[in-house]
């Protein structure tokens, strides 16, 4: 059979992992491997390579993806007859797409209309339904952790609150969980429930406490109450873009307590690093659940990881609905920081 792979949304560790093991697994089988260039932007354009695991085997253990990827949205541009007859001419059999909402919700449209398309959950984000952890989210908090910790002895020896700003989008799994693994007595998250003024007694608390400059963690798709963020520009998938939050957060704490903080925004930093083994482990589980799912004749799903196990949940249950944090767990947690 002839398989066809593409990588897109935002980037993480883990991706070139995965299509390592795809390869390998489909070579052993005597199936081929194409690898669509810039995600649907590269099927648009039928702009693709051949993959195989002597290749892909150089590039393990990196960040990003060798096969680039692009925010481009076919259904948006009316383009997905391009894509239709881009597949058949390359004779392709299985089209496996990793991605986030945005990518598997094409991925969604396409099996629907008759092609076999299997989904892979990866985002650093981790909001996917259907799976309790995505591709790159554990490497990410991993690399922001290191981040954090290696920054926060300067800013003590300076006595200078710092306020690190995160991405997520409308889901704080990522600000919690790095939260909970530095220093950090307080965490703003899209969920809530950690009002401004919360943040700001909670440092405030902490340096009447320890004597020491505070840290507080606030992910990128906070509203704050009586800020007007302006028109933030957006993507092909209509996707805000969130980035900047954190000065406007800096500046009401200036103002609430005399004390400049330092803003440090991670951005592009948290999709970085070597990755960590539970997202390697997780790139086996659902390259090899994904071929299975080919060969058995089953599309319109999306492969996962639930309650340990590796298995699926059709797309179409996945798409459109965010997986954000309960406001019980999230009060929960927030009373374990410092």
């Amino acid at each position: 059979m002839n398989f066809a792979v593409l990588t897109g949304g935002g980037d993480s560790a883990g991706i070139n992992d995965f299509l390592y093991f795809l390869a390998q697994r489909l070579e052993r089988e005597g199936n081929t491997l194409t690898g669509f260039v810039n995600s649907w932007q590269g099927l648009v354009n039928n702009n693709a390579i051949s993959l195989n695991k002597r290749e892909l085997e150089k590039t393990r253990f990196t960040p990003g993806t060798i096969l680039g990827t692009a925010r481009k949205n076919p259904i948006k541009d009316n383009q997905m007859d391009v894509v239709l007859k881009n597949l058949e001419e390359r004779k392709i059999d299985v089209l496996i797409a990793m991605g986030g909402d945005d990518t598997l919700g094409v991925a969604s449209h396409l099996s629907e209309l008759g092609v076999t398309v299997i989904g892979a959950p990866q985002t650093i984000d981790d909001d996917l339904q259907g799976t309790d952890r995505s591709l790159g989210f554990a490497t990410s908090v991993n690399q922001s952790v290191n981040a954090i910790n290696s920054l926060i002895n300067s800013n003590v020896a300076h006595d200078r609150d710092m306020i690190v700003e995160v991405m997520g989008r409308d889901a704080g799994w990522l600000a919690m969980a790095i939260a909970l693994n530095t220093p950090a007595c307080a965490c703003m998250c899209p969920e809530g429930p950690m009002e401004l003024s919360e943040m700001i007694d909670a440092m405030k608390r902490y340096k009447s406490d320890t004597g020491k400059a505070s840290l507080a963690i606030v992910s990128e798709g906070i509203q704050l109450k009586g800020v007007e963020r302006g028109d933030l520009p957006t993507d092909a998938f209509g996707n805000l873009a969130y980035e900047g939050v954190s000065h406007f957060v800096a500046e009401k704490y200036k103002e609430a307590t005399n004390r400049s903080p330092r803003v440090q925004i991670l951005g592009y930093l948290m999709r970085g690093g070597v990755p960590v083994w539970a997202d390697v482990e997780i790139a086996l589980g659902f390259a090899n659940e994904a071929v299975d799912l080919a060969l058995a004749g089953k599309s319109g799903q999306m492969v996962g990881l639930r309650q340990g196990k590796v298995g699926h949940t059709p797309l179409k249950d996945v798409i459109g609905v965010k997986k954000t944090m309960d406001v019980d767990y999230l009060e929960q947690q927030l009373k374990l920081l410092v």
